[in-house]
């Protein structure tokens, strides 16, 4: 990830051809990424063979694949690349199933452009900023794997179940996992929590905490076909119990 918005790269996959490129592609470019528009889920991953994306701006309905497969299928490929889906469906259980496949952020249309103009610059700041945290850095020792077989990997992006099972972790969820793991067994307040997931904790809807530990463990479940340890503590926050 670049360290300045003018390096960012995003792909900007929406395959109405006119809000691609008389209004996201000149709103994003004018903010100071470095915008690529395509149409189609081919057209996303033949672009991604010629040139490296930090973010990808993803519309669900697509005229050769559902958004939440490509969502799924990017974050197999790379846990640290930043998924926006920007839709017109605006269901709770869309929103949640385009969580659940991997998007750091689900946009619904009509978008304010200020409010996607600031979902992008923030999730591109904090995937910028991940080397510089504590055991972030390449080559950094993974927390430790508890008695019970559980881990993080070397650099926190996947969840190793006693099993065998292994999850992958979007941003937000390695955020989270990381700063738990530090303390196994000792309760993280809510506003650690928060702090960690956004610059300014009295911003942060914290009821978006709470909906991503849900994701996390439903998907543990799905993944590695067993419960992930992580407990609500009340009036404090959640603990790892691993």
């Amino acid at each position: 990830m670049a360290g300045s918005l003018d390096r960012v790269r995003i792909a900007v996959v929406e395959d109405d051809p006119e809000y691609r490129e008389s209004i996201l592609l000149p709103v994003l470019s004018r903010s100071g990424f470095v915008v690529v528009g395509m149409g189609s889920a081919l057209d996303l991953y033949r672009a991604m063979l010629a040139q490296p994306f930090d973010l990808v701006l993803l519309d669900i309905e697509l005229p050769d694949d559902s958004g939440f497969s490509i969502a799924s299928h990017l974050r197999s490929l790379s846990p640290s690349i930043g998924i926006v889906m920007l839709t017109g469906r605006r269901a709770s259980a869309d929103r949640r199933r385009g969580l659940d496949a991997g998007a750091d952020a689900y946009l619904a249309k009509p978008v304010d452009m200020g409010e996607l103009v600031a979902t992008l610059r923030n999730l591109s700041k904090r995937i910028a900023a991940q080397p510089a945290g504590a055991g972030d850095a390449p080559g950094a020792a993974a927390p430790p794997a508890a008695q019970g077989g559980w881990r993080l990997n070397g650099q926190g992006w996947h969840v190793l179940a006693p099993g065998g099972g292994e999850m992958a972790l979007t941003l937000a969820e390695r955020q989270v996992m990381v700063l738990l793991a530090r303390t196994p067994g000792v309760p993280v307040s809510r506003e650690a929590l928060i702090a960690r997931l956004a610059g300014d904790v009295h911003d942060f809807d914290p009821h978006r905490l709470e909906m991503l530990v849900y994701r996390l463990r439903r998907k543990c479940r799905m993944q590695c076909g067993t419960e992930l340890p992580i407990r609500a503590v009340r009036g404090v926050g959640y603990v790892l119990a691993w």
